[in-house]
């Protein structure tokens, strides 16, 4: 029976403290290096009309971040790494309840209930026609994304004693009102870098995605035409000025809500450049947040409760013909979350051009493959689900889960696809025993890594690859002339992957044309084709939305019967 578990967090009520040094005593040139200041202390508190706002002082400036209430699963589902950066500039300098009901005014806050975010109001030190450049940067420099350490948007690290903004820069929103707009179209609208919570992955690009600008008195400085800029009652000539000088100028009236879905939701910026991202709301799926209660395994290492609750996201088009649908797990990496992975990755797409059922569990490493299989049948309490049809895949520590399942549950999937990691024949996510190992049930299997990734994702990047890989040809019984080993690396027939497929077909990733994606595939001795190697040049550690659509096409293929055969495109094919 499905329980759903309501998440009580308490609320951290901390002295407020001012550190670091006013923005005045900067550099010569107006800049001020605000990477070094430290938050060290916060104060959190609950707004009556609901919700939470968490306050701190940055070098003089005082900055309130709202998290409004009614954020599904908040506190369990992980929204900083995909929730946009929503940032108010208002007209000067607000307390905390003020800026709460500026907020709530201009409907920001129904955007940021929607997506998961948090609304970031950033005060002047003084006033913002004295306001020296950089405090931009200062408060980007003070996001941080994590696993764990999150609550009410701020994120406290332990080790380092400090606070930070919980987000991230991927799609920074800025709403400018009076002479807060003034000082946005003044200073940030053009290309910025700096340090924020995407510097641990070598990205220093901190422009805005987008900028609505409210009451205006000035023309706006625009140095980089790509930004999205929606005017919000301004003056013939101020929106004349910005036309000529943006490819992305909108007149909107007002109503953040509205101006967000119709201008901004479908873009985000991402290697230097804005990008159409896929608004899965607009497209007509629907995203759930749960809360599941699941008895904890006797092989948990992480959990010693008797039960505990976990939390998942599952995707799923709001109008559907299928009586039942195809069920996709999919697990992320150790550093990212559910959310991500499945966007990232382009999963969320895929569930609405092919119309199955797309669910990501969190922060899944906790728990263990049997805990999984109480998952599923908690979410065919809930949804039509083609009990013939259920998949699974995984990136990085995802991947793991996903051989977690291959080796103790096969007889429950039609197939798999474990993508850039794994660990030894018999181990699971918690790097220990499983307690039971596949040795007889074959599983269709799309396998992938990097070539250039610093992990073992490939037999020739190390002898773990290598024995997963010869495990997996003795189970979906795929017969080879030998038994690669490190030891024979010189006389492999194929350099990456050790064994020549006997279908080899060569892809180029338009979005990646450097990236040459080599796919394998290998029969069995009945001479079906259940077991693809595919590897990919110039790739890192990395997933992408191509290698995710190759999984899916050959995944899709299979079904799992009753009687545990694999029926193919409609003829049964394995005992």
């Amino acid at each position: 029976m499905r329980r759903i578990i309501s998440v009580l967090l308490a609320v951290c009520l901390l002295v407020l403290t001012s550190c670091g040094t006013s923005p005045q005593e900067g550099s010569a040139s107006g800049e001020t290096s605000f990477s070094s200041v430290k938050i060290t202390s916060a104060v959190t508190v609950e707004i009556p009309s609901g919700g939470h706002v968490s306050s701190f002082t940055l070098s003089g400036c005082e900055i309130h971040v709202y998290r409004p209430e009614g954020i599904p699963c908040d506190g369990l589902i992980n929204y900083g790494y995909t929730a946009p950066l929503l940032m108010v500039f208002g007209d000067g300098k607000l307390d905390a309840r003020s800026a709460v009901e500026f907020i709530r005014g201009k409907g920001i806050d129904r955007t940021a209930r929607a997506y998961g975010a948090s609304v970031v109001f950033v005060n002047p030190a003084s006033c913002w026609e004295e306001e020296p450049y950089g405090l931009y940067e200062a408060v980007l420099a003070h996001t941080k994304i994590g696993q764990a350490g999150f609550s009410h948007g701020m994120l406290y690290e332990a080790d380092s004693r400090e606070y930070f903004i919980f987000a991230a820069p991927g799609k920074t929103v800025v709403y400018g009102y009076g002479h807060g707009a003034d000082y946005i179209a003044e200073n940030y609208l053009k290309e910025t870098s700096g340090p924020s919570a995407m510097s641990y992955l070598g990205v220093d690009d901190i422009t805005l995605t987008a900028a609505v600008l409210e009451d205006l008195s000035a023309e706006p400085v625009i140095g980089d035409r790509n930004i999205i800029i929606v005017s919000v009652g301004n003056t013939d000539a101020v929106n004349r000025s910005i036309a000529g000088k943006s490819d992305c100028f909108h007149e909107s009236s007002p109503g953040f809500e509205e101006i967000y879905d119709a201008y901004i939701a479908g873009y985000q910026r991402s290697g230097g450049k804005i990008i159409e991202s896929f608004d899965f709301r607009k497209a007509g799926l629907a995203m759930t947040a749960l809360e599941l209660e699941v008895h904890t395994s006797e092989d948990n290492r992480s959990v010693k409760t008797p039960t505990y609750v976990l939390g998942a996201v599952v995707f799923a088009r709001k109008n559907t013909e299928k009586e039942k649908r195809p069920l996709v797990l999919c697990f992320h990496g150790g550093g990212d979350t559910a959310l991500l992975t499945s966007t990232i990755a382009g999963w969320d797409r895929l569930a609405f051009e092919e119309d199955f059922i797309l669910c990501a569990v969190e922060y899944h490493t906790r728990t263990t493959a049997t805990e999984i299989m109480e998952v599923i049948g908690l979410l065919q309490e809930i949804w039509d689900i083609d009990a013939s049809r259920i998949y699974a895949t995984g990136f990085s520590m995802g991947g793991i889960k996903t051989w977690d399942l291959y080796q103790e549950y096969p007889e429950y999937f039609a197939a798999m696809a474990p993508m850039g990691a794994t660990v030894g024949v018999g181990q699971n996510t918690q790097f220990a025993a499983s307690p039971s190992l596949n040795e007889d049930i074959p599983v269709p299997v799309f396998m992938c890594g990097g070539e250039n990734s610093q992990l073992e994702e490939l037999p020739f990047q190390g002898l773990t690859c290598v024995e997963r890989v010869n495990y997996l040809f003795r189970v979906n019984d795929v017969p080879v002339s030998f038994e690669m080993s490190i030891a024979n690396k010189t006389e492999w027939a194929d350099s990456v992957c050790g064994y020549r497929g006997d279908i080899v077909e060569e892809l180029t990733d338009s979005d990646n044309p450097q990236s040459v994606t080599t796919v394998r595939y290998y029969r069995s001795a009945d001479g079906g084709v259940y077991t693809a190697l595919c590897s990919i040049r110039a790739h890192g550690h990395e997933i992408r939305p191509f290698t995710c659509q190759k999984a899916w096409d050959f995944m899709k293929q299979f079904s799992r019967n009753d009687d545990g055969t694999v029926t193919v495109s409609g003829e049964t094919v394995t005992e």
